[in-house]
């Protein structure tokens, strides 16, 4: 049984006479708890509905212990789609097109969704993402992509200690962001053929946001700086030796040596700031 503390008591919506949100959570997995815990910390909102073939019930038992809302466990993301306000998908990759494709069908059944937040990665692939975009706009939903370093206090505090610089200096030109460990928490993510990839997919698409968040000009938003060429070099070098792939292959059921995915990704992405034609880089490394 899980019970996280809360920190603070905010005031719930209905006290400043608004309806609350109602956030419809899918997947009830390693990411849909993390996002619970942070929600402890909000207000206006309540969590109205899951849906998960696996754990739903102990996630809604979450909700629930710490006030979060019902947490109503639903059948499927259709019938949830029609008693909530936004949907959250909190759920395996190789699903996404499935999921997106499921709530716009209910939306032009009727369900009067307002939005629908997407976990990072956005898609297994560029075709998949389209697809997802695509879909998202064709019912004029609002949407959202969640990637969370970019709000990470280091980050936040160093952008505000180099902003008085940046004015008599100019902009950052370069930047290098780096992580690393131990591998994924969920036998589904080291498949390359449901996650999407490997290390640069999973852990990239941080170090990349960050790169390009941290280089955007104080004052400019998020998509000022274009991308303009991206280089990389890719490799299996730990989960590519022999005792790594047998141990892999005995705890997560995902064979390497048929299906391989790199554990290591260094690159380099080169933007162009629209105003002033200068070009700059962000580096990033990840394994």
């Amino acid at each position: 049984m899980l019970h996280y503390e809360k920190i603070g008591d905010p005031e719930r919506s209905e006290e400043d006479g608004m309806a609350a949100l109602r956030l419809g959570i899918v997947g009830a997995g390693f990411v849909a708890h993390f996002h619970v815990r942070a929600l402890m910390q909000m207000r206006g909102f309540e969590v109205a509905g899951i849906v998960s073939p696996h754990r739903a019930g102990r996630l809604a038992e979450v909700v629930r212990q710490n006030g979060l809302g019902e947490g109503r466990v639903f059948s499927s993301l259709g019938e949830m789609a029609h008693q909530v306000d936004v949907i959250a998908l909190f759920a395996p990759n190789y699903l996404r097109v499935e999921m997106v494709e499921a709530l716009v069908d209910a939306v032009r059944q009727g369900a009067a969704l307002k939005g629908v937040i997407c976990e990072k990665p956005l898609a297994r692939n560029l075709k998949e993402a389209r697809r997802l975009v695509e879909l998202i706009e064709s019912v004029g939903l609002r949407n959202a992509y969640f990637e969370n370093q970019i709000f990470m206090k280091p980050i936040q505090a160093q952008r505000l200690q180099l902003a008085p610089l940046q004015e008599q200096m100019g902009p950052l030109s370069l930047v290098r962001s780096a992580e690393e460990h131990g591998g994924p928490h969920e036998a589904w993510f080291w498949d390359p053929t449901r996650q999407g990839g490997g290390v640069l997919s999973d852990m990239g698409c941080h170090s990349i946001a960050a790169g390009w968040y941290c280089l955007t000009p104080v004052g400019k938003p998020a998509m000022f700086l274009q991308p303009v060429s991206v280089m990389a070099d890719c490799a299996l070098l730990k989960w590519g030796r022999p005792e790594w792939r047998e141990r892999l292959l005995r705890d997560r059921g995902v064979d390497y040596a048929r299906t391989p995915a790199e554990d290591f990704a260094t690159g380099m992405v080169t933007f162009r700031n629209p105003e002033t034609g200068q070009l700059v880089k962000a580096q990033f490394t990840n394994s």
